[in-house]
């Protein structure tokens, strides 16, 4: 109040410029909400937008005689290395590759290994290439390429 006194204000004339002050901040307030909402959503896009991919094939490519008989592939011709059989470790490798439009498999690329266990993808990726032809994907019935993910497994017996 003194300090009104001082430089020649009433208090009426006080009021008046919170109450502007107050009118200003909140104009600030939603221009910044329009100027975040603009940004995050620049003419009606999502800013996750979900793009939809056409199927590569109709029907996933398949190791002759399916799952069970590729387990007993891996069960019948894995070559533990000794120095994981000799450390006692076991799990499993996962791979990435390509089943080719013939059935033969190529670009094997290891995802993730067994900790300490270099062995165990040197093996895996043996084992790939020494599988025997699959039955390869299709798309409108003809057989096409296709990309396939598994995991080798390493058990001690």
């Amino acid at each position: 109040m003194g300090f009104n006194f001082l430089l020649g204000f009433n208090t009426h004339l006080s009021v008046e410029i919170l109450v502007l002050n107050s009118m200003k901040n909140i104009f600030l307030f939603f221009i910044f909400i329009l100027i975040t909402k603009s940004s995050f959503s620049q003419s009606g896009e999502n800013p996750l937008p979900f793009v939809y991919e056409e199927p590569k094939h109709d029907t996933a490519p398949q190791f002759p005689g399916g799952t069970t008989a590729m387990m007993k592939y891996f069960a019948d011709s894995i070559q533990y290395p000794e120095p994981e059989r000799s450390k006692g470790l076991e799990g499993g490798v996962y791979l990435k590759f390509i089943v080719s439009e013939e059935g033969k498999i190529i670009g094997v690329t290891p995802i993730n290994g067994v900790p300490g266990a270099p062995n165990f993808v040197k093996e895996s990726i043996r084992l790939m290439y020494a599988m025997p032809s699959w039955i390869p994907a299709k798309k409108n019935g003809k057989p096409v390429e296709a990309e396939y993910n598994l995991s080798v497994p390493f058990t001690l017996k």
